[in-house]
Formats: C-alpha cells, sequence, structure tokens
C-alpha cells in the first residue's frame, strides 16, 4: 500500500473516532463542560480527519494531535463518570497515534512529490 492510500486509512480511521467520541454524550447523559468539550473536541477530529482526506497537507494531522492530546487531557479534567473517563483516555490515545501515522505518511509524500519535482 501507498503512503496516500495509508494516509486515507488513517483519515478514515480517525473520522471514525471523532464520531465515536459523539456517541458517549447520548448514553452517558453528560452535560456542562464536560458534554461541550467532547461534542466538540469529537466534532474536530472527524471533519478535521474529512479534511485530511482530500489536502495533502499535514496541517489537519498536526491539528488533530493536539485534539488528541486534549480529549486524553480533558478525561481527568473535568467530572465524569470511570467509563466515560476512560473511553476518552483510550480514544485520546487511538487518535494521537492515528494522527502521528497519517501526518508522517501525508509528510512523506509531500517530500517524495518535492523531491520529483
Amino acid at each position: 500500500m501507498d503512503r496516500l492510500a495509508q494516509s486515507r486509512v488513517a483519515s478514515v480511521l480517525m473520522i471514525a473516532v471523532g464520531a465515536w467520541m459523539l456517541l458517549p454524550p447520548l448514553a452517558l447523559s453528560l452535560t456542562g463542560a464536560t458534554l461541550a468539550s467532547i461534542l466538540i473536541t469529537g466534532g474536530f477530529i472527524a471533519v478535521v480527519g474529512l479534511i485530511q482526506m482530500f489536502w495533502i497537507n499535514a496541517l489537519p494531522s498536526w491539528l488533530n494531535i493536539v485534539a488528541a492530546i486534549w480529549l486524553f487531557v480533558s478525561a481527568f479534567a473535568y467530572p465524569t463518570s470511570t467509563g466515560a473517563a476512560w473511553n476518552q483516555a483510550i480514544f485520546g490515545i487511538v487518535a494521537f497515534l492515528l494522527a502521528a501515522w497519517d501526518g508522517a505518511e501525508i509528510s512523506e509524500v509531500q517530500r517524495e512529490h518535492h523531491s520529483l519535482a
């Protein structure tokens, strides 16, 4: 599988992670800052993953790294159930790894493209 295809797989997985983060508030009746943080961060990760699929640039991946770090930190910054906190923490780590992989692949695609020019 070439680097661009790997980046697209990572982007699709980032969209899935973002979408997954939109589901816990429906099942756990979260409120206030916790609810807002999860919805905004999950939506951001999904939208930026979608943008990364069509834009060959590493910036969206690096933005998702920042969002993934926030997702992890916010799991412990806001009061929530233990299950919700673990869900956020685990998916924060998953999002971080996927975004780093996606960013590395896109950076290599850009480097290869510029070396050919």
